[in-house]
């Protein structure tokens, strides 16, 4: 059934400098003028950079989860008042260490979880921070939301384990862009990818790593709404049935074929089916399973020896 999901990712902009005296009253008010353009929009989700917590906050300024600091509390107060999810930069600390994290608050104001960065550049060591362990994906009322932040993009292993948690949206906090990673991640995750950037664009991408709404020189906000019914398939043994479902069901399922990847996404736009009940329905194979298949076969296929 059509899961329509309306997100936002923010730009992020300061006057402070890192280290100044009042960075982090400058950073939390400006966080605060964020949120508040944010009111009114009916989102889902929203997401900040890790220029929040990079600038508003120094390793002694870390906040826990137990005991909220200024700025949980301002994405605690933002999500409740808005119904609305929020993927927020912060740096929190647990049992005497402090990490680089996104704390994921639900609609009620509650924090789910936080997603620790596993990958720290080698001066955020040096300043006293401590390396995450795992990826985070967590269970939400609109999908199964992961995070990464900033230099995490650069390493196979947290994005390999990220996509076996089989994300719905992956919320990257950084401070550099990523480039084609950011393609390479939503592909290789089956996922929606909103990025919160320091400069100009950020924002919602889709599973095939294309832009959907990116911030730009007139717009500081990305805005999109998305629909998280959608499955992967590969060409192979399933295309010659893809003409049978658009003759079926016209404009309620969306078959996308972008050019040059030998995959397509299957999306329903109608309460009355799902895109998983197509598939079913028509006997298509999904794309991990087909690389699944084939990784079996190809082991069978190979001498004793080899």
């Amino acid at each position: 059934m059509a899961h329509l999901v309306r997100i936002a990712s923010v730009q992020f902009s300061t006057k402070a400098e890192r280290g100044q005296d009042d960075a982090r009253a400058i950073v939390l008010s400006e966080t605060a003028g964020r949120l508040a353009e944010l009111r009114g929009h009916d989102l889902d989700l929203v997401a900040f950079s890790e220029g929040v917590s990079s600038f508003g906050q120094t390793v002694d300024d870390a906040e826990r989860i137990d005991s909220p600091g200024p700025f949980l509390s301002q994405y605690m107060d933002f999500a409740a008042a808005e119904r609305c999810h929020v993927a927020g930069s912060v740096k929190l600390a647990d049992r005497g260490d402090v990490y680089n994290s996104i704390a994921f608050v639900d609609p009620t104001g509650s924090i789910l979880g936080a997603y620790h960065k596993v990958n720290l550049t080698i001066s955020e060591i040096e300043t006293g921070l401590t390396s995450g362990s795992e990826a985070a994906v967590f269970d939400t009322a609109i999908g199964r939301l992961g995070g990464a932040i900033c230099f995490d993009l650069n390493f196979e292993p947290i994005r390999t384990a990220c996509r076996a948690l089989r994300p719905d949206i992956v919320i990257f906090a950084s401070m550099y862009h990523g480039g084609l990673m950011q393609e390479l991640w939503a592909y290789e995750c089956r996922a929606f990818f909103v990025s919160a950037l320091p400069f100009m664009g950020g924002g919602i991408i889709d599973p095939f790593g294309r832009p959907v709404a990116l911030t730009d020189c007139y717009s500081s906000i990305a805005m999109a709404t998305v629909n998280l019914d959608r499955v992967m398939v590969h060409l192979d043994c399933n295309r010659d049935r893809f003409a049978d479902i658009a003759r079926k069901y016209l404009d309620e399922v969306s078959i996308d074929i972008p050019p040059n990847v030998g995959s397509a996404l299957i999306t329903s736009h109608t309460d009355r089916r799902t895109a998983r009940d197509v598939v079913q329905e028509f006997g298509i194979e999904l794309l991990d399973d087909y690389f699944d298949r084939s990784i079996e076969a190809n082991r069978h296929n190979r001498p004793a020896n080899a």
